[in-house]
């Protein structure tokens, strides 16, 4: 087989008697991430339900960062303790693994209770900042993700 530098490993599945490519990316860790923003520049610091926008990047296991979008929070000026406010922002997020703001809300609390996500709290201001800061815990903030994506509920808050 040529040599191809996206392929990385290749596999095969014995049982499907098939060949299965994985790329760099995709054997690496990775966490996305959900940071409430006014500007998309900084963590606002107000609640993550009463930001502008919900930036969203990838954090991988290596310390990279990769800026997905900016999603708009067309829920911004509901009341912040409703269970609709929360329902309606978890739509807008859903791909997301951990939620990131300066101010620990009631909904970030239900949602650490209730849910699949993982809310971390964070006193830094910058997102690039933000962003080093949680590549320096990966592992601990994966292990809980991975605790949540198996069904496990905790109440859990990071705060860095």
């Amino acid at each position: 087989m040529p040599n191809c530098p996206i392929m990385d490993i290749i596999r095969r599945n014995r049982r499907e008697d098939s060949v299965s490519i994985y790329t760099q990316e995709e054997k690496m860790k990775k966490i996305r991430l959900c940071i409430g923003s006014n500007d998309g520049n900084n963590v606002a610091k107000t609640h993550m339900g009463d930001t502008e926008y919900f930036c969203i990047y990838d954090i991988f296991e290596n310390s990279e960062s990769l800026f997905v979008e900016k999603r708009a929070n067309t829920l911004r000026n509901m009341e912040h303790a409703k269970a609709d406010k929360m329902k309606g922002i978890i739509k807008i997020i859903k791909d997301s693994d951990v939620l990131v703001a300066r101010q620990k809300s009631p909904n970030f609390v239900k949602m650490a209770k209730q849910t699949k996500y993982q809310p971390v709290v964070v006193k830094i201001e910058k997102i690039p900042d933000v962003l080093m800061t949680l590549c320096e815990p990966f592992d601990e903030i994966y292990e809980l993700i991975t605790r949540r994506r198996n069904g496990e509920l905790f109440d859990t808050i990071l705060e860095l």
